[in-house]
């Protein structure tokens, strides 16, 4: 009877220690997979911080802040005119 042979091989695999571990480790990453919604709530949470970090910002720092941007940009123009 070489099938049930076969299967008696096959089970044995799957009673196997790497079987269940892999099993287990498939089920900790389903878990645990970010989802669009978690991702949408930390950029949502992240804007939030940014707002209130902005607003705590003197006039002095604001105007450092929109200096750099604007030499950020710069260099951005001059990368792309060339």
């Amino acid at each position: 009877m070489p099938f049930l042979s076969v299967i008696n091989t096959n089970m044995e695999y799957f009673n196997s220690k790497h079987f269940i571990g892999v099993i287990l480790i498939i089920l900790l990453l389903i878990a645990f997979w970010p989802t669009k919604k978690n991702q949408l709530e930390f950029i949502e949470e992240r804007m939030k911080e940014v707002q209130e970090h902005q607003k705590v910002l003197t006039d002095k720092e604001k105007e450092l802040e929109k200096l750099a941007n604007e030499k950020d940009w710069e260099e951005v123009d001059k990368q792309t005119d060339k």
